[in-house]
C-alpha cells in the first residue's frame, strides 16, 4: 500500500507542528494569548522573516548565504554611523547625511556586497560556503573599523528619528485593541511578493529549475550564473532592509549586532520546507519556519526560561530542521525509485 499522505505531511509539517507549539504555550501561560504578546511574537518575526525571504531565494538555486547577518549588522550601524555626530554619545563618522539618503546608501551597499558574492561564485568559480563565510568575517571587521568598538546611537540626534521609523513606527495603533507595527507589514508585503515571483513568475520557475538540475537547467537555455548572481543581490538588498527594520528597534548598535543570526535564519527556512541541497521549498513553509522560531523564542521567555536552555532548544530546534529535511530527501529519493521500478515492470509485462 503507497502512502500518498507521506509527502503532503511532510511538506506541511512546519504547520502541524506550529499549532502543537502555539497550543502548548497557550496552556503554559496566561499571557500568552493576548494582544500585546502576539505583536510582540510578529514583531520578532519581522526582522528574522526579511532575511529567510532572502535565504530562502538563495536555497532554492542550492546555495547559501552565511554573509547575511553581517550584512544585516553592518547596514544598521553604517546607516546610523552616516547621520549623527563623531564622538560621544553618538560615535557616528559626523558626516551628518540627509537619513534618506542614507537609507538608499545602506540598500545599495547590500545589493553590492550581494553582487559582489555572486560574482565570486559564478565568475571566480569559488565555493559558496567559503565566499560567503569570507564576507562575513570582512563585514564584521569592517564594522569594527567603523566604530573602534563604540556602540553607535541616534538616539540623542532627532533627524535619526527617521532611520528608526521602520523598525519602530506603529502602522494601527488602536489603544487596547491592537497594535500592529509597521515592521510587520513589510514583512508581510515582502513575503506576498517572494511568493508570487518564485510561483508565478519565470524568474522563479528558472531558480527550481537550477536548483533541481543545473546542467538540466544550462541545457535548456537558463542563465543559471546570472540568476545565481541575481539571488545574492536579493539576498543583500534584503538583510540590509532587515538591518534597516533592527535598528528601529534597539537603544544602540553594537559592533557585534546580528552576530549568531544566521544560523537561526537557516534553521527557519529549512524547517520550513526549503531544502539545503535546493529546488524545493515555498515561501509559505518559510514563513511557517519563522513563525514557529519566534513563538517558541516568546513562549520560553514568558515561561521564564533560562536564557543557557534557549540556547539548548535552539540548537535543539536546527538539529530537528536537518533531520526532518534529511526525511524529506530520503522519501523522496525512495519514491522516486519505487516509481522507477514500476515503470520497468510495467514496461516488461505489456512486451
Amino acid at each position: 500500500m503507497k502512502r500518498d499522505y507521506v509527502p503532503a505531511i511532510l511538506e506541511n509539517l512546519i504547520w502541524f507542528i506550529l499549532v502543537a507549539v502555539f497550543l502548548f504555550f497557550i496552556f503554559q501561560s496566561p499571557f500568552f494569548l493576548t494582544s500585546v504578546n502576539i505583536t510582540n511574537i510578529l514583531s520578532a518575526a519581522a526582522v528574522l522573516g526579511i532575511l529567510v525571504v532572502g535565504q530562502t531565494f538563495v536555497l532554492i538555486t542550492g546555495n547559501f548565504d552565511l554573509s547575511s547577518e553581517s550584512t544585516l549588522g553592518l547596514a544598521a550601524l553604517f546607516g546610523i554611523w552616516l547621520i549623527v555626530p563623531a564622538l560621544a554619545p553618538n560615535w557616528g563618522g559626523g558626516l551628518l547625511l540627509n537619513p534618506y539618503l542614507s537609507i538608499v546608501i545602506i540598500l545599495a551597499m547590500g545589493a553590492l556586497i550581494g553582487w559582489v558574492i555572486g560574482l565570486l561564485i559564478t565568475v571566480g568559480k569559488m565555493n559558496n560556503f567559503i565566499v560567503t563565510l569570507a564576507m562575513l568575517l570582512i563585514l564584521r571587521g569592517t564594522m569594527l573599523a567603523f566604530t573602534q568598538g563604540n556602540a553607535t546611537s541616534g538616539l540623542n540626534f532627532p533627524p535619526a528619528d527617521i532611520f528608526y521609523w521602520l523598525g519602530h513606527a506603529a502602522a494601527i495603533d488602536i489603544p487596547g485593541v491592537v497594535k500592529i507595527p509597521v515592521a510587520v507589514l513589510a514583512t508581510a508585503l515582502v513575503f506576498v511578493t517572494g511568493h508570487v515571483v518564485l510561483n508565478h513568475r519565470r524568474f522563479g520557475r528558472e531558480l527550481y529549475a537550477i536548483g533541481g538540475n543545473k546542467a538540466a537547467a544550462i541545457a535548456s537555455g537558463i542563465d543559471a550564473d546570472k540568476r545565481i548572481r541575481q539571488v545574492y543581490v536579493i539576498s543583500g538588498m534584503l538583510a540590509a532592509l532587515g538591518g534597516w527594520m533592527l535598528a528601529g528597534r534597539v537603544a544602540s548598535i553594537q559592533v557585534n549586532l546580528g552576530e549568531g543570526y544566521i544560523f537561526t535564519v537557516m534553521a527557519a527556512a529549512v524547517i520550513g520546507g526549503v531544502s539545503l541541497q535546493g529546488g524545493r521549498g515555498t515561501m509559505l513553509g518559510a514563513l511557517g519556519g519563522v513563525l514557529l522560531l519566534s513563538t517558541i523564542d516568546r513562549g520560553l521567555n514568558l515561561m521564564k526560561v533560562s536564557v543557557f536552555w534557549i540556547k539548548v532548544i535552539q540548537g535543539l530546534i536546527i538539529m530537528l530542521a536537518m533531520f526532518i529535511d534529511a526525511q524529506r530527501v530520503r522519501y523522496r529519493a525512495r519514491a522516486t525509485s519505487e516509481a522507477k521500478a514500476d515503470a520497468v515492470v510495467s514496461e516488461a509485462g505489456k512486451r
